[in-house]
Protein backbone atom coordinates (compact mmCIF):
# COMPACT_ATOMS: atom_id res chain seq x y z
CA UNK A 1 0.00 0.00 0.00
CA UNK A 2 1.24 3.55 -0.98
CA UNK A 3 2.20 5.58 2.44
CA UNK A 4 3.24 1.87 4.24
CA UNK A 5 1.67 2.05 8.00
CA UNK A 6 1.22 5.82 7.85
CA UNK A 7 -2.23 4.58 5.68
CA UNK A 8 -3.35 2.30 8.11
CA UNK A 9 -2.17 3.17 11.77
CA UNK A 10 -4.17 4.63 14.29
CA UNK A 11 -3.30 7.97 12.89
CA UNK A 12 -2.34 9.53 16.59
CA UNK A 13 -0.09 12.54 16.01
CA UNK A 14 2.14 12.16 19.42
CA UNK A 15 5.69 13.22 19.66
CA UNK A 16 8.50 12.24 21.34
CA UNK A 17 10.20 13.42 24.60
CA UNK A 18 13.18 15.59 25.00
CA UNK A 19 15.09 12.89 26.99
CA UNK A 20 14.02 10.53 23.87
CA UNK A 21 16.25 12.29 21.41
CA UNK A 22 18.51 13.60 23.79
CA UNK A 23 19.39 10.01 24.43
CA UNK A 24 20.57 9.32 21.28
CA UNK A 25 23.00 11.85 21.05
CA UNK A 26 24.23 10.74 24.09
CA UNK A 27 25.11 7.28 22.66
CA UNK A 28 27.37 8.70 20.05
CA UNK A 29 24.92 10.47 17.49
CA UNK A 30 26.22 13.49 17.35
CA UNK A 31 23.16 16.49 16.38
CA UNK A 32 20.34 14.05 17.31
CA UNK A 33 18.65 15.53 20.22
CA UNK A 34 16.06 17.69 21.14
CA UNK A 35 16.78 20.92 19.90
CA UNK A 36 17.87 19.98 16.48
CA UNK A 37 15.23 17.49 15.64
CA UNK A 38 11.68 19.51 17.38
CA UNK A 39 11.29 21.77 14.07
CA UNK A 40 11.55 18.39 12.55
CA UNK A 41 9.10 16.75 14.54
CA UNK A 42 6.22 20.14 13.83
CA UNK A 43 7.43 20.54 10.02
CA UNK A 44 5.71 17.42 8.43
CA UNK A 45 1.98 18.96 9.77
CA UNK A 46 -0.62 21.28 9.53
CA UNK A 47 -2.33 20.94 12.64
CA UNK A 48 -6.06 22.19 11.99
CA UNK A 49 -8.66 23.45 15.19
CA UNK A 50 -12.39 22.61 15.69
CA UNK A 51 -14.54 25.35 16.94
CA UNK A 52 -13.72 27.11 20.12
CA UNK A 53 -16.78 25.10 21.81
CA UNK A 54 -15.27 22.10 20.84
CA UNK A 55 -11.66 23.31 21.86
CA UNK A 56 -13.49 23.86 25.15
CA UNK A 57 -14.90 20.99 25.50
CA UNK A 58 -11.48 19.25 24.97
CA UNK A 59 -9.28 21.05 27.31
CA UNK A 60 -6.58 21.70 24.29
CA UNK A 61 -6.13 25.53 24.31
CA UNK A 62 -2.22 24.02 24.47
CA UNK A 63 -2.69 23.13 21.14
CA UNK A 64 -3.42 26.57 19.69
CA UNK A 65 -0.01 27.99 19.05
CA UNK A 66 0.93 24.77 17.51
CA UNK A 67 -1.56 24.91 15.13
CA UNK A 68 -0.93 28.36 13.84
CA UNK A 69 2.66 27.69 13.28
CA UNK A 70 2.45 24.75 11.24
CA UNK A 71 2.25 24.41 7.79
CA UNK A 72 3.56 20.74 6.83
CA UNK A 73 2.09 18.53 4.12
CA UNK A 74 0.52 16.14 6.56
CA UNK A 75 -2.80 17.37 7.67
CA UNK A 76 -3.73 16.50 11.15
CA UNK A 77 -7.07 17.65 13.28
CA UNK A 78 -9.14 16.81 16.27
CA UNK A 79 -12.44 14.95 16.86
CA UNK A 80 -15.35 16.75 16.94
CA UNK A 81 -17.13 15.47 19.66
CA UNK A 82 -18.49 18.10 22.13
CA UNK A 83 -21.25 15.79 22.73
CA UNK A 84 -19.44 12.88 23.79
CA UNK A 85 -18.77 12.99 27.15
CA UNK A 86 -15.58 10.36 27.33
CA UNK A 87 -12.68 12.60 26.23
CA UNK A 88 -13.93 15.65 28.33
CA UNK A 89 -14.06 12.81 31.90
CA UNK A 90 -10.61 11.94 30.75
CA UNK A 91 -8.85 15.12 31.28
CA UNK A 92 -10.96 15.92 34.21
CA UNK A 93 -10.50 12.42 35.88
CA UNK A 94 -7.12 12.75 35.85
CA UNK A 95 -6.81 16.64 37.12
CA UNK A 96 -9.09 15.28 39.81
CA UNK A 97 -6.36 12.44 41.07
CA UNK A 98 -3.56 15.11 40.70
CA UNK A 99 -2.28 14.90 37.55
CA UNK A 100 -2.99 17.80 34.76
CA UNK A 101 -1.14 18.21 31.83
CA UNK A 102 2.18 19.93 32.42
CA UNK A 103 2.89 21.41 29.29
CA UNK A 104 2.00 20.89 25.81
CA UNK A 105 2.67 17.23 24.41
CA UNK A 106 4.92 19.50 22.01
CA UNK A 107 7.27 20.94 24.57
CA UNK A 108 9.72 18.06 25.11
CA UNK A 109 8.13 17.14 28.70
CA UNK A 110 5.10 16.84 29.64
CA UNK A 111 3.33 14.46 31.64
CA UNK A 112 -0.45 14.25 32.00
CA UNK A 113 -3.99 13.90 30.08
CA UNK A 114 -4.94 15.62 26.89
CA UNK A 115 -7.04 15.03 23.96
CA UNK A 116 -5.12 14.78 20.67
CA UNK A 117 -4.83 15.51 17.21
CA UNK A 118 -4.96 12.95 14.18
CA UNK A 119 -3.84 13.10 11.07
CA UNK A 120 -6.80 13.16 9.38
CA UNK A 121 -8.21 15.79 7.10
CA UNK A 122 -10.68 18.07 8.63
CA UNK A 123 -12.44 18.74 5.67
CA UNK A 124 -12.95 15.67 3.73
CA UNK A 125 -12.60 13.16 7.42
CA UNK A 126 -10.23 10.70 5.29
CA UNK A 127 -6.71 9.62 6.76
CA UNK A 128 -3.58 11.52 5.73
CA UNK A 129 -0.43 9.74 4.65
CA UNK A 130 3.04 10.09 3.63
CA UNK A 131 1.31 8.73 0.42
CA UNK A 132 -1.55 11.95 0.62
CA UNK A 133 1.11 14.12 1.72
CA UNK A 134 4.49 13.64 0.23
CA UNK A 135 4.15 11.59 -2.66
CA UNK A 136 0.87 12.94 -4.73
CA UNK A 137 1.29 16.64 -5.06
CA UNK A 138 4.90 15.34 -6.74
CA UNK A 139 3.61 11.95 -8.23
CA UNK A 140 3.56 13.79 -12.15
CA UNK A 141 7.79 14.38 -11.58
CA UNK A 142 9.98 13.28 -14.46
CA UNK A 143 12.51 11.81 -11.94
CA UNK A 144 10.28 9.68 -9.90
CA UNK A 145 9.35 6.14 -10.74
CA UNK A 146 7.03 4.30 -8.52
CA UNK A 147 7.25 0.03 -9.34
CA UNK A 148 4.17 -1.10 -7.95
CA UNK A 149 3.12 -4.88 -7.45
CA UNK A 150 7.07 -5.19 -6.85
CA UNK A 151 9.04 -6.57 -4.13
CA UNK A 152 13.16 -6.04 -3.42
CA UNK A 153 14.84 -9.09 -3.27
CA UNK A 154 18.46 -7.68 -2.27
CA UNK A 155 20.52 -4.46 -2.69
CA UNK A 156 23.70 -4.67 -5.41
CA UNK A 157 27.06 -4.92 -3.75
CA UNK A 158 30.54 -3.89 -5.54
CA UNK A 159 34.01 -4.14 -4.95
CA UNK A 160 36.33 -2.03 -7.11
CA UNK A 161 39.27 -3.99 -5.70
CA UNK A 162 39.65 -6.77 -3.33
CA UNK A 163 39.54 -5.68 0.56
CA UNK A 164 37.98 -2.37 -0.60
CA UNK A 165 34.47 -1.76 0.95
CA UNK A 166 32.03 -3.19 -1.16
CA UNK A 167 29.34 -0.37 -2.60
CA UNK A 168 25.52 -0.35 -3.33
CA UNK A 169 25.14 -0.01 -7.26
CA UNK A 170 21.46 -0.76 -6.99
CA UNK A 171 18.63 -2.99 -6.41
CA UNK A 172 17.02 -6.15 -7.87
CA UNK A 173 13.35 -6.37 -7.51
CA UNK A 174 10.68 -8.64 -9.01
CA UNK A 175 8.01 -6.46 -10.94
CA UNK A 176 4.85 -8.11 -11.63
CA UNK A 177 6.62 -11.38 -11.78
CA UNK A 178 9.80 -10.46 -13.70
CA UNK A 179 13.11 -9.81 -12.71
CA UNK A 180 14.31 -6.21 -12.81
CA UNK A 181 17.66 -4.37 -11.88
CA UNK A 182 17.17 -0.77 -11.11
CA UNK A 183 20.87 1.15 -11.18
CA UNK A 184 21.89 3.73 -8.64
CA UNK A 185 23.85 6.56 -9.93
CA UNK A 186 24.54 7.96 -6.42
CA UNK A 187 23.38 5.84 -3.58
CA UNK A 188 20.56 3.64 -2.26
CA UNK A 189 18.36 4.26 0.20
CA UNK A 190 16.21 1.40 2.07
CA UNK A 191 13.19 2.66 3.95
CA UNK A 192 11.34 -1.10 4.11
CA UNK A 193 10.07 -0.97 7.91
CA UNK A 194 11.43 -2.37 10.94
CA UNK A 195 11.02 -6.21 9.92
CA UNK A 196 11.79 -5.68 6.10
CA UNK A 197 14.95 -3.31 6.41
CA UNK A 198 16.54 -6.18 8.02
CA UNK A 199 15.21 -8.41 5.91
CA UNK A 200 16.85 -6.72 2.79
CA UNK A 201 20.09 -6.38 4.25
CA UNK A 202 20.50 -9.91 5.60
CA UNK A 203 19.35 -11.20 2.06
CA UNK A 204 22.09 -8.53 0.59
CA UNK A 205 24.42 -10.30 2.21
CA UNK A 206 24.76 -7.86 5.11
CA UNK A 207 24.53 -9.30 8.77
CA UNK A 208 25.41 -11.95 10.94
CA UNK A 209 26.94 -14.48 9.57
CA UNK A 210 25.56 -16.86 11.64
CA UNK A 211 22.32 -15.97 10.83
CA UNK A 212 23.71 -15.83 6.49
CA UNK A 213 25.09 -18.94 5.91
CA UNK A 214 23.28 -21.19 7.31
CA UNK A 215 20.39 -20.06 4.24
CA UNK A 216 23.55 -19.77 1.50
CA UNK A 217 24.14 -16.37 1.98
CA UNK A 218 27.40 -15.11 0.93
CA UNK A 219 28.88 -12.86 3.73
CA UNK A 220 29.32 -9.50 2.11
CA UNK A 221 29.39 -7.46 5.58
CA UNK A 222 29.98 -9.22 8.87
CA UNK A 223 27.47 -7.19 11.47
CA UNK A 224 25.79 -9.04 13.93
CA UNK A 225 23.54 -6.39 15.38
CA UNK A 226 21.46 -6.59 12.03
CA UNK A 227 18.22 -7.57 12.90
CA UNK A 228 18.23 -7.60 16.81
CA UNK A 229 17.54 -4.37 19.25
CA UNK A 230 13.78 -4.56 18.60
CA UNK A 231 11.31 -3.11 20.61
CA UNK A 232 8.19 -2.07 20.95
CA UNK A 233 5.40 -1.21 23.49
CA UNK A 234 3.64 -3.73 24.95
CA UNK A 235 -0.28 -2.92 25.70
CA UNK A 236 -2.77 -4.14 28.40
CA UNK A 237 -6.23 -3.29 28.56
CA UNK A 238 -8.93 -3.26 31.33
CA UNK A 239 -12.63 -3.00 29.74
CA UNK A 240 -15.40 -1.54 31.89
CA UNK A 241 -19.32 -1.76 31.00
CA UNK A 242 -20.49 1.38 30.17
CA UNK A 243 -23.38 3.26 31.62
CA UNK A 244 -26.80 2.70 29.36
CA UNK A 245 -26.70 5.77 26.83
CA UNK A 246 -22.76 6.22 26.64
CA UNK A 247 -22.03 5.62 22.90
CA UNK A 248 -18.98 2.95 22.26
CA UNK A 249 -17.85 1.20 19.14
CA UNK A 250 -18.69 -2.53 20.49
CA UNK A 251 -21.22 -2.41 17.92
CA UNK A 252 -18.92 -1.45 15.06
CA UNK A 253 -16.38 -4.03 16.70
CA UNK A 254 -19.09 -6.77 16.38
CA UNK A 255 -19.52 -6.45 13.06
CA UNK A 256 -23.18 -5.74 13.55
CA UNK A 257 -24.49 -4.36 9.73
CA UNK A 258 -27.12 -2.25 11.39
CA UNK A 259 -24.31 -0.33 13.36
CA UNK A 260 -22.41 -0.07 10.16
CA UNK A 261 -24.96 1.06 8.09
CA UNK A 262 -25.77 3.39 10.40
CA UNK A 263 -22.13 4.57 10.58
CA UNK A 264 -21.58 4.74 6.77
CA UNK A 265 -24.58 6.73 6.16
CA UNK A 266 -23.34 9.16 8.42
CA UNK A 267 -19.94 9.20 6.62
CA UNK A 268 -21.12 10.12 3.68
CA UNK A 269 -23.50 12.29 3.55
CA UNK A 270 -22.82 14.17 6.34
CA UNK A 271 -18.75 13.28 7.04
CA UNK A 272 -19.86 12.85 11.03
CA UNK A 273 -20.13 10.16 13.10
CA UNK A 274 -17.92 7.35 14.08
CA UNK A 275 -15.95 6.62 10.93
CA UNK A 276 -14.69 10.14 10.77
CA UNK A 277 -12.69 9.42 13.97
CA UNK A 278 -9.88 6.72 14.67
CA UNK A 279 -12.03 6.78 17.90
CA UNK A 280 -8.41 6.64 19.94
CA UNK A 281 -7.73 10.07 20.86
CA UNK A 282 -7.35 10.50 24.64
CA UNK A 283 -4.04 9.98 25.68
CA UNK A 284 -1.32 10.95 28.85
CA UNK A 285 1.72 10.23 29.96
CA UNK A 286 2.66 9.54 33.80
CA UNK A 287 5.29 8.51 36.22
CA UNK A 288 5.04 4.67 37.79
CA UNK A 289 3.12 6.09 40.88
CA UNK A 290 4.10 3.37 43.40
CA UNK A 291 7.36 4.33 42.66
CA UNK A 292 7.11 8.21 42.97
CA UNK A 293 5.09 7.35 46.70
CA UNK A 294 7.22 4.54 47.93
CA UNK A 295 10.87 4.90 48.55
CA UNK A 296 10.71 1.64 49.10
CA UNK A 297 9.65 0.44 45.65
CA UNK A 298 11.51 3.03 43.97
CA UNK A 299 14.89 1.53 45.53
CA UNK A 300 14.03 -1.98 45.04
CA UNK A 301 13.72 -0.95 41.24
CA UNK A 302 16.64 0.78 41.38
CA UNK A 303 18.43 -2.21 42.55
CA UNK A 304 17.10 -4.68 40.09
CA UNK A 305 18.56 -2.65 37.23
CA UNK A 306 21.85 -3.65 37.86
CA UNK A 307 21.07 -7.32 38.63
CA UNK A 308 20.19 -7.99 34.81
CA UNK A 309 22.19 -9.56 32.12
CA UNK A 310 22.77 -7.48 29.21
CA UNK A 311 21.80 -9.18 25.55
CA UNK A 312 22.30 -6.06 23.20
CA UNK A 313 25.64 -3.52 23.37
CA UNK A 314 22.62 -0.79 23.56
CA UNK A 315 20.87 -2.64 26.97
CA UNK A 316 23.62 -0.37 29.51
CA UNK A 317 22.28 2.88 27.71
CA UNK A 318 18.28 1.67 27.88
CA UNK A 319 18.94 0.65 31.83
CA UNK A 320 20.37 4.16 32.36
CA UNK A 321 17.45 5.88 30.54
CA UNK A 322 14.89 3.87 32.33
CA UNK A 323 17.43 4.53 36.06
CA UNK A 324 17.42 8.45 35.46
CA UNK A 325 13.36 8.72 34.34
CA UNK A 326 12.82 6.60 37.75
CA UNK A 327 14.70 8.60 40.11
CA UNK A 328 13.47 11.95 38.93
CA UNK A 329 9.87 10.70 38.42
CA UNK A 330 9.39 13.67 36.58
CA UNK A 331 8.42 12.14 33.12
CA UNK A 332 6.18 9.19 31.79
CA UNK A 333 7.32 5.64 31.89
CA UNK A 334 3.57 4.31 30.72
CA UNK A 335 1.58 6.01 28.16
CA UNK A 336 -2.33 6.02 29.10
CA UNK A 337 -5.19 5.37 26.25
CA UNK A 338 -8.89 5.55 26.17
CA UNK A 339 -10.31 3.18 23.65
CA UNK A 340 -14.31 3.16 23.42
CA UNK A 341 -14.95 -0.60 23.28
CA UNK A 342 -13.79 -3.43 24.61
CA UNK A 343 -10.19 -5.24 24.53
CA UNK A 344 -11.00 -9.31 24.69
CA UNK A 345 -7.21 -10.44 23.33
CA UNK A 346 -6.89 -12.09 27.24
CA UNK A 347 -6.09 -16.08 26.54
CA UNK A 348 -6.22 -15.60 22.89
CA UNK A 349 -3.82 -14.79 19.34
CA UNK A 350 -2.92 -11.26 20.78
CA UNK A 351 -2.09 -10.01 17.22
CA UNK A 352 -5.71 -9.75 16.61
CA UNK A 353 -6.23 -6.51 18.44
CA UNK A 354 -7.85 -4.95 20.71
CA UNK A 355 -11.46 -5.41 20.15
CA UNK A 356 -11.24 -9.56 18.68
CA UNK A 357 -13.99 -11.83 19.82
CA UNK A 358 -16.18 -9.14 21.61
CA UNK A 359 -18.98 -10.15 23.99
CA UNK A 360 -22.15 -8.92 23.96
CA UNK A 361 -22.63 -5.38 25.64
CA UNK A 362 -20.99 -1.84 25.18
CA UNK A 363 -17.58 -0.82 27.25
CA UNK A 364 -15.05 1.16 27.92
CA UNK A 365 -11.54 0.47 27.61
CA UNK A 366 -8.83 2.04 29.84
CA UNK A 367 -5.44 1.07 28.22
CA UNK A 368 -1.28 1.39 29.52
CA UNK A 369 1.51 0.78 27.30
CA UNK A 370 5.15 0.79 28.93
CA UNK A 371 6.70 3.47 27.27
CA UNK A 372 10.83 2.27 28.00
CA UNK A 373 10.63 -1.26 27.98
CA UNK A 374 14.25 -3.00 28.97
CA UNK A 375 13.49 -6.26 26.94
CA UNK A 376 14.88 -6.39 23.36
CA UNK A 377 14.12 -9.06 20.48
CA UNK A 378 15.38 -9.81 17.04
CA UNK A 379 14.17 -9.73 13.28
CA UNK A 380 15.90 -12.33 11.26
CA UNK A 381 15.34 -14.18 7.93
CA UNK A 382 14.10 -17.68 8.01
CA UNK A 383 15.25 -18.65 4.49
CA UNK A 384 17.22 -17.08 1.25
CA UNK A 385 14.10 -16.65 -0.31
CA UNK A 386 12.32 -13.15 -0.53
CA UNK A 387 8.97 -14.51 -0.12
CA UNK A 388 9.46 -16.03 3.39
CA UNK A 389 8.13 -13.71 6.32
CA UNK A 390 11.31 -13.11 9.05
CA UNK A 391 11.05 -14.83 12.30
CA UNK A 392 10.38 -12.08 14.60
CA UNK A 393 10.73 -12.37 18.63
CA UNK A 394 10.78 -9.60 20.68
CA UNK A 395 11.22 -11.39 24.05
CA UNK A 396 8.71 -9.45 25.58
CA UNK A 397 8.58 -9.06 29.18
CA UNK A 398 12.22 -10.89 29.25
CA UNK A 399 13.12 -8.55 31.66
CA UNK A 400 11.55 -8.84 35.02
CA UNK A 401 11.35 -4.91 35.79
CA UNK A 402 9.51 -4.69 32.26
CA UNK A 403 6.59 -6.87 33.69
CA UNK A 404 6.99 -5.16 37.75
CA UNK A 405 6.66 -1.47 35.79
CA UNK A 406 3.71 -2.66 33.85
CA UNK A 407 1.90 -4.24 36.14
CA UNK A 408 2.24 -1.30 38.64
CA UNK A 409 0.58 0.74 35.50
CA UNK A 410 -2.43 -1.40 34.80
CA UNK A 411 -3.26 -2.08 38.55
CA UNK A 412 -3.38 2.06 38.40
CA UNK A 413 -5.85 2.23 36.15
CA UNK A 414 -8.94 0.45 38.45
CA UNK A 415 -7.91 4.14 40.13
CA UNK A 416 -8.76 6.11 37.16
CA UNK A 417 -12.27 3.83 36.63
CA UNK A 418 -13.00 4.41 40.33
CA UNK A 419 -12.71 8.33 40.01
CA UNK A 420 -15.16 10.62 38.98
CA UNK A 421 -16.11 11.80 36.44
CA UNK A 422 -15.02 8.69 34.97
CA UNK A 423 -17.06 6.58 37.07
CA UNK A 424 -20.11 7.82 36.26
CA UNK A 425 -19.81 6.62 32.52
CA UNK A 426 -19.37 2.87 33.95
CA UNK A 427 -22.07 0.74 35.62
CA UNK A 428 -21.66 0.46 38.98
CA UNK A 429 -20.45 -3.34 39.61
CA UNK A 430 -20.75 -3.45 35.87
CA UNK A 431 -18.85 -6.82 33.93
CA UNK A 432 -15.40 -6.47 33.14
CA UNK A 433 -13.94 -8.07 29.53
CA UNK A 434 -12.45 -11.17 31.80
CA UNK A 435 -12.59 -12.16 34.76
CA UNK A 436 -9.23 -11.94 35.79
CA UNK A 437 -9.49 -8.18 34.68
CA UNK A 438 -10.85 -7.75 38.21
CA UNK A 439 -7.51 -7.07 39.99
CA UNK A 440 -8.73 -5.14 43.22
CA UNK A 441 -5.15 -3.53 43.58
CA UNK A 442 -3.45 -7.01 43.70
CA UNK A 443 0.19 -6.56 42.69
CA UNK A 444 0.39 -10.45 41.73
CA UNK A 445 -2.85 -10.43 39.89
CA UNK A 446 -1.76 -7.62 38.11
CA UNK A 447 1.30 -9.50 36.82
CA UNK A 448 -0.94 -12.28 36.10
CA UNK A 449 -3.25 -10.56 33.93
CA UNK A 450 -0.62 -8.29 32.09
CA UNK A 451 1.25 -11.58 31.32
CA UNK A 452 -1.83 -13.41 29.87
CA UNK A 453 -3.84 -9.97 28.25
CA UNK A 454 -0.92 -7.99 26.89
CA UNK A 455 -0.52 -7.49 23.12
CA UNK A 456 1.60 -5.67 20.45
CA UNK A 457 0.92 -1.57 20.19
CA UNK A 458 2.50 -1.54 16.85
CA UNK A 459 5.07 0.52 17.09
CA UNK A 460 8.30 -2.15 16.90
CA UNK A 461 11.65 -0.67 16.18
CA UNK A 462 15.34 -0.57 16.08
CA UNK A 463 16.55 -3.39 14.23
CA UNK A 464 19.11 -1.34 12.30
CA UNK A 465 19.85 0.59 15.29
CA UNK A 466 21.75 3.80 14.32
CA UNK A 467 24.44 4.10 16.84
CA UNK A 468 28.40 3.49 16.98
CA UNK A 469 28.97 -0.06 15.49
CA UNK A 470 31.24 -0.53 18.55
CA UNK A 471 27.45 0.30 20.63
CA UNK A 472 25.62 -2.46 18.43
CA UNK A 473 25.08 0.22 15.68
CA UNK A 474 24.04 -0.42 12.15
CA UNK A 475 24.02 3.03 10.44
CA UNK A 476 25.87 5.69 11.83
CA UNK A 477 24.62 9.26 12.25
CA UNK A 478 24.57 9.79 8.63
CA UNK A 479 22.33 6.71 8.53
CA UNK A 480 24.81 4.74 6.22
CA UNK A 481 25.22 1.30 6.83
CA UNK A 482 28.57 0.54 7.99
CA UNK A 483 30.98 -0.90 5.69
CA UNK A 484 29.09 -0.04 2.99
CA UNK A 485 29.32 2.94 0.25
CA UNK A 486 26.47 4.21 -0.92
CA UNK A 487 23.89 2.47 1.43
CA UNK A 488 21.42 4.21 4.09
CA UNK A 489 18.58 3.18 5.68
CA UNK A 490 15.62 6.18 6.70
CA UNK A 491 13.00 4.26 8.91
CA UNK A 492 11.81 3.99 12.13
CA UNK A 493 13.92 0.32 12.58
CA UNK A 494 17.40 3.28 13.06
CA UNK A 495 15.69 3.93 16.35
CA UNK A 496 18.15 3.00 18.98
CA UNK A 497 15.85 3.09 21.67
CA UNK A 498 11.65 3.21 21.42
CA UNK A 499 10.02 6.55 22.04
CA UNK A 500 7.97 7.22 24.60
CA UNK A 501 5.58 7.69 22.05
CA UNK A 502 3.75 6.57 19.43
CA UNK A 503 6.34 6.15 16.29
CA UNK A 504 4.48 7.84 13.60
CA UNK A 505 5.42 11.72 14.37
CA UNK A 506 9.32 10.32 15.27
CA UNK A 507 9.19 8.33 11.64
CA UNK A 508 8.41 11.83 9.69
CA UNK A 509 10.57 13.77 11.87
CA UNK A 510 13.55 11.64 10.99
CA UNK A 511 12.91 11.53 7.52
CA UNK A 512 12.32 15.27 7.41
CA UNK A 513 16.27 15.00 9.05
CA UNK A 514 17.55 12.59 6.38
CA UNK A 515 16.48 14.39 3.69
CA UNK A 516 18.36 17.36 5.07
CA UNK A 517 21.35 15.29 5.84
CA UNK A 518 21.59 13.21 2.32
CA UNK A 519 21.50 16.61 0.63
CA UNK A 520 24.62 17.31 2.57
CA UNK A 521 26.66 14.40 2.57
CA UNK A 522 25.92 12.65 -0.64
Amino acid sequence: MMGGTSSINCQALIPPSASDLDAWEKIGNAGWNWEVMAPYIQKPFTIHLPDEETQKHLSISWAEKLAGDSKGPIKASFPGVKEDPIGKAWVETFEGLGYSLSASPFSGKSIGPYNGASTIDPTSKTRFSSSTGYYLPIAGRPNLKVFLNSVTEKVLLERSASGEEPRASGVQIVHDGAKLIVQAKKEVIVSAGVFNSPKILELSGIGDPDILQPHGIDVQVANPCVGSNLQDHMLCALSFEARDGIYTGDDLMRKDPSAIQFAMNLYQKHQAGPFTSTGITSFGYLPTIDFVHNPEDLDAALKSLSKGTLSHPLDSARLGILRNLLEHGKEGTAQYFLFPAQSSSSGKDTTTGLGSDPQPGNFISLVVALSHPLSSGTSHISSADVSASPIIDHHYLEKPLDLEMHARHVRFLENIAAAEPFASLLKPDGRRNNPTAFINGDLEKAKEYVKSSSTTNWHSVGTCAMAPKDKGGVVDKDLKVYGVKGLRVVDASIFPFVPQSNTQSLVYAVAERASDIIKQTS
